[in-house]
């Protein structure tokens, strides 16, 4: 049976009660010129889009993630599992890693390979380990994301939503190999351009992976049923509508996460397994960061799913 779906709260309602929509996203202002083909995306909203703002939506997901003790507290103690699951393994730091335990892929995946190098060094192993540590993470990755979209459902039972997660799984292991391919891939071929342009290469390479793959585990949730290709391609889609500011929101996250959380983290560039607790209250700080923008991206999506097209939007050409 198909599970009906709810949108999260903070809709218009008409005097009669019934929810209004807003414009789809693909009408156009005859007052302001079209972008360009396949530049439409960066151009500015022409109309009220039914997407919230940037900061409507980690506001949201701020008090989200702030409001479920059960999403918290067992991130938290996931932290600390993960950490000493690594130091089991023979990783011997640096601290500051606990920093990014629980960021969503392309982050999260860029550390899975780097602790898999860490442990195992170069080559087949460690290639292995960061494919072993990948597909965890994606087992959590769609547990976590189960439950912060029933917060926004407002419906189901713990049980329900582990059982929803898992059936999500697959989904997010494919996302998270996907990124893996596009990082391996940028590995190979960007050193070509130099180091100046190859690292700004190799991070916008995150930037993309982030823009095309971070609702698909959501949209797995909200229409189960579809193939894997269904949920990706419908993920990008929403992600490419006019007015969306997902790049901008995809840029926030991932330049927040990657060298300003990192590089802030209290000793986190020494070496030793056992991290002051300093270090740890910043981690679980990081953590909270992190979750927030897993519930600020799945309530975008929530907020404007039904306007995502089937198939996609044909540009007519002047």
């Amino acid at each position: 049976m198909s599970r009906k779906r709810k949108k999260p709260t903070g809709y218009r309602t008409s005097p009669s009660g019934a929810t209004s929509r807003p414009a789809p996203a693909r009408m156009k202002d005859p007052g302001r010129p079209a972008a360009p083909g396949m530049l439409g995306w960066l151009s500015r909203p022409p109309a009220d889009t039914g997407w919230p703002s940037v900061s409507k939506s980690v506001g949201r997901g701020f008090v989200t993630v702030g409001t479920s003790p059960l999403v918290l507290l067992s991130s938290f103690a996931l932290v600390l599992l993960l950490w000493l699951a690594l130091v089991g393994l023979g990783l011997e730091g640096p601290p500051g890693r606990l920093v990014n335990l629980l960021a969503l892929p392309p982050i999260s995946t860029y550390f899975d390979a780097l602790n898999g190098v860490t442990i195992y060094g170069f080559g087949p192993m460690g290639f292995i380990a960061a494919t072993a540590f990948l597909l965890a993470r994606s087992v959590l990755l769609a547990l976590i994301t189960a439950f912060i979209v029933r917060i926004y459902e407002g419906e189901g039972s713990v049980g329900e939503t582990l059982a929803r997660g898992a059936r999500v799984i697959p989904v997010a292991m494919g996302v998270n190999l996907l990124t893996l391919a596009m990082m391996v891939a940028g590995s190979i071929v960007l050193p070509v351009l130099g180091a100046g342009l190859g690292f700004l290469a190799s991070v916008l390479t995150l930037v993309a992976a982030l823009f095309l793959f971070v609702f698909a585990p959501v949209v797995a949730l909200r229409e189960p049923g579809r193939p894997l290709y269904e949920v990706v391609r419908r993920g990008a889609r929403a992600a490419l509508l006019p007015g969306s500011r997902h790049l901008l929101m995809c840029l926030l996250y991932i330049f927040l996460t990657l060298p300003i959380l990192v590089a802030l983290a209290p000793g986190g560039a020494l070496l030793g397994v056992n991290p002051e607790l300093a270090t740890w209250v910043y981690a679980l700080l990081c953590t909270y960061v992190h979750l927030a923008f897993l519930a600020a991206f799945a309530f975008r999506l929530m907020s404007i799913e039904e306007d995502i097209p089937e198939e996609p939007v044909r540009i007519r050409r002047r």
